[in-house]
């Protein structure tokens, strides 16, 4: 997905003596070759090497995680805000709540007409403050309305969470993003020097709004993952 090298180069690369087992394995594992993932933009979830939570209840939400996610390359629009990094637990559900109200009806063409993206990007880790995107996904950026902004999230590998609470999503308030981000902070920590967390840099939230049954809502959370090799 990161790269134009050949299969073959790639097999190599991992330990494999020919093209033909690296592709067996592959698909074994993930059900489609190697060549056909990287044409086929979807994800590909990979079981890792570590464990974060001794429990799963996070401020009264079931979360299940961490685990590793291939994310093809995507493009949001929506509009771009400044938000300082002190206040972002209480700041960005205001944002995200008052994009899906007032203004997802105007992005064009969404993909993705039910989904709710808040995409989290930091130019510099010294500021104070971050960019957050509260957007939606589209099919690329040739119609961006005024006072809208499109982004693009690269191709990564991601650590993944999915948070499932039983309250409604415009009730995703401070106190639960404050306790899934502390759990996720204690990632970063308890693995320091195996796997590098790129959320000060970039990360996104995902709550897709036809999953609410009138009593739980689901929230996906991503963020890169560098895997350092031994």
């Amino acid at each position: 997905m990161l790269t134009g090298k050949r299969v073959l180069d790639i097999a190599i690369e991992c330990g494999y003596g020919h093209e033909q087992a690296y592709i067996r394995a592959f698909k074994r594992e993930y059900g489609l070759t190697p060549g056909e993932y990287r044409h086929s933009g979807t994800n590909i979830h990979i079981t890792p090497p570590f464990h974060l939570f001794p429990e799963n209840n996070v401020c009264e939400n079931v979360v299940y995680g961490p685990n590793m996610v291939m994310i093809p390359s995507f493009h949001l629009i929506g509009r771009r805000q400044r938000i300082e990094i002190a206040e972002a637990p209480t700041e960005a559900p205001k944002a995200a709540r008052q994009f899906w109200r007032n203004d997802r009806h105007q992005v064009p063409n969404p993909a993705e007409p039910h989904i709710y993206y808040g995409l989290r990007t930091t130019p510099d880790p010294s500021l104070s403050w971050t960019d957050y995107l509260p957007s939606m996904r589209v099919h690329n950026l040739n119609d961006i309305p005024d006072g809208f902004t499109g982004d693009t999230v690269p191709s990564s590998l991601c650590v993944y969470f999915r948070s499932i609470g039983n309250h409604h999503y415009e009730e995703i308030d401070e106190p639960r993003a404050e306790a899934l981000y502390t759990a996720i902070d204690r990632l970063a920590k308890e693995h320091s020097g195996k796997y590098e967390l790129l959320d000060s840099e970039l990360f996104f939230e995902k709550v897709d709004m036809d999953s609410y049954d009138g009593q739980y809502c689901q929230m996906e959370w991503f963020a890169p993952i560098i895997v350092r090799s031994n």
